[in-house]
């Protein structure tokens, strides 16, 4: 019985030490997984915002692209209109020197024709203007779209950057998580095999007491039993005793004698019945007290190994 108590004490000891390697291990591996799954949606957020970051960049480098022809056909515009200007001043300082130096005749026409030189300088000076005005807007909005495209592509630089370090850490999670899974399964089921062992040697070790107790038991019965016969067999040498005396009495009647040994006899019986009553209620009483104190013992043990099992 004491190499079972020891063995049970072992097995207790091992299924506390796998218990406390069990947690540890499903800690980490809760650690690990918990690293896997940031790595894994940090992934998945970057090619995500990639993907938005390349739609407006491209969305962005097409607008510049529209806005750069526009400026380059405005300047083209803008070129022709200067070029036909000068020809019309040109053209006005020529038919300012017919007017001065001509007939009357090539006066008349040459102002009709200063007039008409006039209003198309104005409209060409209008145009110029106007097309100065639209560079000017068109040279803003490209600059706001290359700060636009500009800051796009260092975000999308920074995504490319970022990528790297999440694939490293989520291959590293995914080998932590290959190692440590078996590892804490491994555990698993060695801490219910020796919970099943130490489960065993408690139960043996129950039934090992309960006997016991009952030899005990059985043993203070004989012993009692054997105290009552010994009381018993006191009694009927006392009998005897007085028997032998009351014969020796043989000058006293036969009635007083028969009296006499009627009313011994009756009284010995009482006093034999009484004893013998009293030691039955005893050993009773002793066997009631031991099985309350089984009973009690039983609830407890019960109680302690539900509350190891949680």
């Amino acid at each position: 019985m004491t190499s079972l108590s020891a063995t049970a004490k072992s097995y207790r000891a091992k299924k506390e030490a796998v218990a406390k390697l069990r947690r540890q291990g499903e800690k980490k591996l809760k650690e690990v997984l918990s690293q896997k799954r940031r790595s894994h949606s940090g992934l998945v957020s970057i090619e995500r915002k990639k993907e938005d970051i390349t739609r407006n960049r491209d969305h962005a480098a097409q607008t510049l692209n529209q806005y750069l022809a526009q400026k380059d056909s405005i300047e083209r515009l803008k070129i022709a209109a200067e070029e036909r200007l000068r020809q019309e001043q040109n053209a006005r300082d020529e038919a300012k020197q017919q007017s001065e130096y001509g007939g009357p005749e090539e006066k008349a026409v040459a102002i009709q024709r200063l007039k008409m030189i006039e209003d198309k300088i104005a409209e060409l000076h209008a145009e110029i203007k106007q097309r100065e005005g639209a560079e000017i807007r068109i040279h803003s909005q490209i600059e706001n779209l290359q700060k636009v495209k500009g800051k796009l592509d260092g975000q999308l630089k920074n995504q490319i950057h970022a990528k790297p370090g999440l694939l490293e850490q989520l291959k590293s999670s995914q080998k932590a998580e290959a190692s440590l899974r078996p590892r804490v399964q491994s555990l698993v089921k060695r801490e219910a095999q020796t919970a099943k062992v130490l489960q065993s040697a408690v139960k043996k070790l129950a039934m090992l007491e309960a006997a016991r107790k009952k030899a005990a038991r059985k043993k203070a019965a004989r012993r009692a039993m054997l105290r009552a016969k010994l009381r018993r067999a006191k009694l009927k040498a006392k009998l005897r005793r007085a028997m032998l005396k009351a014969k020796r009495r043989r000058s006293a009647g036969k009635k007083t004698r028969s009296r006499t040994m009627k009313r011994l006899k009756r009284r010995i019986g009482r006093k034999i019945k009484s004893r013998v009553r009293k030691a039955k209620r005893k050993i009773k009483r002793k066997i009631v007290k031991r099985k309350i104190k089984r009973r009690v013992a039983k609830r407890k043990a019960r109680r302690s190994a539900k509350a190891k099992r949680r």
